[in-house]
């Protein structure tokens, strides 16, 4: 339950917003981060949000763009539309994320096996 309660806690503190202390955001962005080297068009993202609704994953992704964490490009094969990447400050956050996450785990002792557990 510490593990949890401290990478909890400091997901918010590297997110900075309340607003992002979500699963969905925990989802959408690693998994984008496990592709880092993609580009991906908005409806690719909904899919990274199995948890909800792809009317409130629009809202979700929308709302990342305008706080900075996902960045909109043109897409040169087609002006129409737009690619999303993480922006370095997100990448950064979730990296230094991931890093404490491992360091909180190695820190706490492995569980005692229970009586009667082979």
């Amino acid at each position: 339950m510490q593990l949890l309660n401290s990478t909890d806690q400091y997901w918010m503190d590297a997110l900075g917003d309340k607003l992002f202390h979500d699963l969905n955001y925990y989802d959408l962005f690693t998994q984008m981060w496990l592709r880092l080297d993609d580009t991906f068009h908005k409806s690719e993202l909904y899919q990274l949000m199995p948890n909800v609704s792809q009317r409130t994953a629009i809202k979700y992704v929308q709302i990342a763009i305008d706080h900075g964490l996902l960045v909109e490009h043109i897409n040169p094969d087609d002006l129409r539309s737009r690619r999303i990447t993480m922006s370095v400050d997100l990448v950064q956050k979730i990296e230094l994320f991931l890093d404490y996450s491992i360091s909180v785990f190695e820190t706490f002792p492995a569980p005692t096996s229970q009586q009667g557990d082979t």
